[in-house]
C-alpha cells in the first residue's frame, strides 16, 4: 500500500512527506513529555518532602530563593501546565499539516489523472466511458486520499505517539505497561483479524457500485428531454438509487465497524483502573503511594486510547478502500513520465501550413479489438486550396479518414504527407494547430457565445473582432445581436440548450473558422440545417475556399457538386474519383448514393 501511494506522489510531495514524519516525531516527543511531567507533579502533591531529599529539586528550590513548599509547587504545576499547553498546540498544528497535505493531495492526484487522460490518444476515449473516467477523477480519488493516504499518514503518526507513550510506561513500571500492551494490542489486533476480510469485500462491491452510480446519473442527463417525453423518469431514479443505496449501505458499515472497538476498550480498561482504585481504597493499604502512578496511567491511558482507536480506524479505511487504491494506481503506472505540453506551449506551437498538396499514402487503419480494417490501402490527395468531398454510405469510412487526416487516429500502415512532410508524433500538434473542424454535432459550453467560438482562449487573449467576423461568416451575428440579450456575452446553457440545432451548427462554424485555419473539415456539418440555410452557409465557405483547402463529407449531395474532387468510399476502398458532372454520369455507386441523398 505505501509504495502504491508513493508511486502517486510526485518527487516534491515525496519530500514534503518525508519532512511530515520527521515532524511527526518530534510532536510525538513532546507529547509524550506532557504525559511524563503529570508523574513527577502528582508525587510532589503526595509527598511535598522529596522537595529537600530530591538533590535537583533542592537544588532547584534553592537556587530560585523559594521559602514555601506551595509556591514552589505551584511554579512545578505552572511547568507541567504549560509543556502540556504546548504539547496541544503542536499536536494540532501536526493535525493541520497533515490536513492540508492529504487535501492538497487529492487536488493535485486528481489534476495529473485529468492531465493523463486529456493527453491519451483519441482512440484511448472509444473504448473508455467517459462516466468512468469522470468518477475516477473526482470521486475515486478522493477516496483514495480519504481511505488510504490519509488513514496511512494517520497509522504513522498515532503509532509514534503510541510507541512513545508505551516506551516510557515501560521504563516506569515494566509489568504494568506489558499487561497494558497485551490487552489493549491484543484487543484491537483479535477485532481487525475478524473483520479485515469483510471491510475488504464491502469496499470492493462498493468500488463496483460507484461505478454503476456515475454511469447512471450521466446517462439519466444525457437526454433529459427524450426521459420526460417518454414519462420514464422513476426507470433512471431506480437505476441510480439501486447502486446509491449499496454505497449508502456499505459506508454505514465500514463506520461502525471502525468505532466498534472504542466503545468496548474503554469499558476494559477504565473500568479496570476504577477497578485496582476501589480495591486500594478497601483495603487502605499504600494507596497514596500508588496514586502517582494510578494518575499517570489513568492519563497515558487517555492519550493512548485516541491513538490506538485512530490506527484501528485508519487500518479498516485503509482495507475499505483498498479496491480504489489499487484501481488508481493501475490507472497512473499505465501512464508515461513524459511531460506533457501545456495549453501556453501549445500557443508557441509553428503551424505546419499545406502550401502545395497534402496526400494520404498506402493509408490502412482497424480499430482496437476488432480484426477486420476500417480503411485500407487507400491513397487520397487535396491540393493546396482545393475543395475535395468523400461520398459514400453509412459504414464506408468517411468519418474515420476525417479522423486520420485530423491526426486524432493513427494509421497502422502508410503515411501522410503534407508537401512531402511524414506527419509524426513530433510535429502533429503543427500540423493541427492549422486545421479547423466542423462535426456533425457541435458541443458547446454552459457559457458565452464568445467563449464558444473563441473555444479554450482565455479570456485576456480572445480577439473579438475575430468573433464577430467568423460569425458573420457563419451567418450567425444578426441573431446574436439582435436577439440574444446580452449579445455575445449571453450563456447559452447546457450543450447549448436555448439554441435550435442550427444556430449551435453555425456556432461551431464559426468556432472552427477563428483560428483562421489553412484547412477546413466538414464532417457533415450542415446536416441540422434547413437545405435553404445550408446552401447560404456554403455560399459563404465558398467565398473563403480562395485561401483554403476544404475536405467535406456532406448529408446532401448538392452541396458539393462545385468541389474540385469528390471521392467514392465503399468499404473503405476508394471506388470513384471525379467530378460531380462526371461522376453523376459514369459511376454506378455515385448514382445510387445521390438517389437517396439529393
Amino acid at each position: 500500500m505505501i509504495k502504491k501511494i508513493l508511486r502517486l506522489l510526485t518527487k516534491q510531495e515525496r519530500k514534503r512527506l518525508y519532512m511530515l514524519f520527521g515532524a511527526m516525531v518530534i510532536s510525538a516527543i513532546i507529547e509524550v513529555t506532557g504525559v511524563v511531567s503529570i508523574l513527577p507533579f502528582l508525587s510532589l502533591i503526595t509527598n511535598p518532602g522529596l522537595i529537600q531529599s530530591n538533590r535537583y529539586l533542592k537544588w532547584l528550590y534553592t537556587s530560585l530563593n523559594f521559602q514555601s513548599n506551595n509556591r514552589f509547587l505551584i511554579l512545578v504545576g505552572a511547568i507541567v501546565l504549560v509543556i502540556l499547553i504546548v504539547s496541544n498546540i503542536l499536536t494540532l498544528l501536526m493535525r493541520w499539516a497533515l490536513a492540508r497535505f492529504t487535501n492538497m493531495r487529492a487536488y493535485t492526484i486528481s489534476r495529473s489523472l485529468l492531465i493523463n487522460y486529456l493527453y491519451q490518444p483519441y482512440v484511448f476515449f472509444l473504448n473508455h466511458n467517459t462516466s468512468t473516467l469522470g468518477k475516477d477523477i473526482l470521486s475515486e480519488v478522493e477516496k483514495a486520499v480519504v481511505g488510504a493516504i490519509l488513514p496511512t499518514l494517520e497509522i504513522f503518526s498515532r503509532g509514534i505517539v503510541a510507541l512513545f507513550i508505551f516506551a516510557m510506561l515501560l521504563i516506569v513500571n515494566p509489568v504494568l505497561a506489558l499487561s497494558l500492551a497485551v490487552v489493549l494490542g491484543g484487543a484491537y489486533l483479535l477485532i481487525y483479524k475478524t473483520v479485515k476480510q469483510k471491510l475488504y469485500n464491502i469496499g470492493k462491491k462498493s468500488y463496483v457500485a460507484n461505478t454503476k452510480r456515475y454511469k447512471a446519473l450521466v446517462e439519466t442527463f444525457g437526454d433529459v428531454r427524450l426521459i420526460k417525453l417518454r414519462g420514464c423518469e422513476n426507470y433512471f431514479i431506480n437505476s441510480y438509487s439501486r447502486s446509491a443505496v449499496e454505497i449508502a449501505k456499505f459506508g454505514a458499515t465500514n463506520a461502525i465497524v471502525a468505532q466498534a472497538p472504542r466503545y468496548i476498550m474503554e469499558i476494559i480498561i477504565f473500568g479496570g483502573i476504577i477497578i485496582i482504585v476501589l480495591y486500594l481504597l478497601a483495603y487502605g493499604n499504600g494507596f497514596q503511594d500508588f496514586l502517582p502512578l494510578i494518575g499517570l496511567y489513568a492519563f497515558a491511558i487517555l492519550r493512548l486510547m485516541p491513538s490506538l482507536q485512530a490506527i484501528f480506524a485508519a487500518a479498516s479505511q485503509k482495507r475499505f478502500s483498498t479496491k480504489s487504491i489499487d484501481s488508481l494506481y493501475e490507472t497512473m503506472r499505465s501512464f508515461n513520465d513524459e511531460q506533457h505540453l501545456s495549453s501556453t506551449d501549445n500557443e508557441k506551437i509553428e503551424r505546419l501550413l499545406l502550401k502545395k498538396e497534402f496526400r494520404l499514402e498506402s493509408v490502412t487503419f482497424s480499430y482496437p479489438k476488432t480484426n477486420k480494417p476500417v480503411i485500407q490501402d487507400l491513397n487520397l490527395k487535396a491540393a493546396v486550396n482545393s475543395s475535395v468531398a468523400l461520398v459514400g454510405v453509412t459504414g464506408a469510412g468517411k468519418t474515420t479518414i476525417v479522423n486520420i487526416i485530423l491526426g486524432l487516429l493513427k494509421p497502422d500502415t502508410g503515411r501522410i504527407l503534407v508537401d512531402g512532410i511524414e506527419i509524426t508524433d513530433d510535429n502533429l500538434s503543427s500540423w493541427q494547430r492549422n486545421l479547423g473542424y466542423i462535426p456533425q454535432d457541435i458541443y458547446l459550453l454552459d457559457d458565452t457565445v464568445a467563449r464558444n467560438i473563441a473555444f479554450g482562449v482565455p479570456d485576456d487573449n480572445i480577439d473579438f473582432d475575430v468573433v464577430e467576423h467568423v460569425a458573420e461568416i457563419a451567418n450567425i451575428d444578426n441573431f446574436i445581436v439582435s436577439q440574444l440579450p446580452e449579445g455575445y456575452q449571453t450563456i447559452v446553457g447546457e450543450r447549448g440548450v436555448r439554441l435550435s440545432g442550427g444556430q449551435r451548427q453555425r456556432i461551431g462554424i464559426a468556432r472552427a473558422l477563428y483560428n483562421d485555419p489553412g484547412v477546413l473539415v466538414l464532417d457533415e456539418a450542415t446536416s441540422a440545417l434547413d437545405g435553404t440555410t445550408e446552401k447560404e452557409i456554403f455560399t459563404a465557405i465558398q467565398n473563403i475556399a480562395k485561401t483554403k483547402t476544404l475536405i467535406i463529407i456532406a448529408h446532401r449531395l448538392t452541396t458539393i457538386k462545385e468541389c474540385d474532387v469528390i471521392y467514392i468510399l465503399e468499404n473503405g476502398s476508394i471506388t470513384g474519383i471525379g467530378k460531380y458532372d462526371e461522376l453523376i454520369e459514369t459511376n454506378e455507386n455515385f448514382i445510387k448514393i445521390a438517389s437517396v441523398k439529393s
